[in-house]
């Protein structure tokens, strides 16, 4: 019914496909390694927003893995960013929202929580990539990170330090409010 042509022009088109389907798979593998190893935690946060199509912006990132990556996620808006000594960090932007006129009292406030703290920085002002005043909270990548799916590294440090240090700083802002209105 159908001429040889037509099958082998069928099987070549296939073939065609298939090889390309298999080499942009490879090249997609290669661009995940090469990410991994140059061991930038701003290039992974893009590299996470892609997989996972969070809401992000990249703007910030240069191609030296340097610069800084803002992601929306259920926590609230993460800027992922790097330091100038080659260090990385991430900050939870907007923890926790105040009123204008509260500003001053809370940057006193972040000055008793970081002489406890170690591993984690408070911060208040206003935010200009989110364009409200509240509390941030920052803590600095460790260096030591499994090479295999490191991007959702940062997701766990969402998750572990910053989600908790999160609610624990909601309770004792609203209990410094309650003081002072006392």
């Amino acid at each position: 019914m159908f001429s040889t042509d037509f099958w082998l022009l069928i099987i070549g088109c296939a073939f065609f496909f298939g090889c390309s389907w298999i080499f942009s798979n490879f090249q997609k593998g290669a661009y995940k390694r090469e990410i991994r190893n140059r061991r930038s935690f701003v290039l992974l946060a893009k590299l996470l927003a892609e997989e996972e199509n969070l809401a992000c912006d990249t703007r910030g990132c240069k191609e030296d893995g340097t610069g800084e990556v803002y992601l929306a996620l259920p926590e609230g808006v993460v800027r992922v960013f790097s330091h100038r000594d080659g260090k990385f960090a991430i900050s939870l932007l907007g923890a926790v929202l105040i009123n204008d006129l509260h500003a001053d009292m809370a940057r006193e406030f972040c000055k008793e929580l970081n002489a406890n703290e170690k591993r984690i920085r408070y911060s208040a002002g206003f935010e200009p990539a989110i364009a409200k005043t509240g509390f941030s909270i920052t803590c600095d990548f460790e260096d030591d990170v499994d090479e295999e799916a490191a991007e959702y590294y940062i997701l766990s440090y969402v998750k572990t330090y910053l989600g908790p240090k999160k609610q624990e700083l909601e309770t004792l802002w609203k209990s410094k409010i309650s003081s002072q209105g006392k």
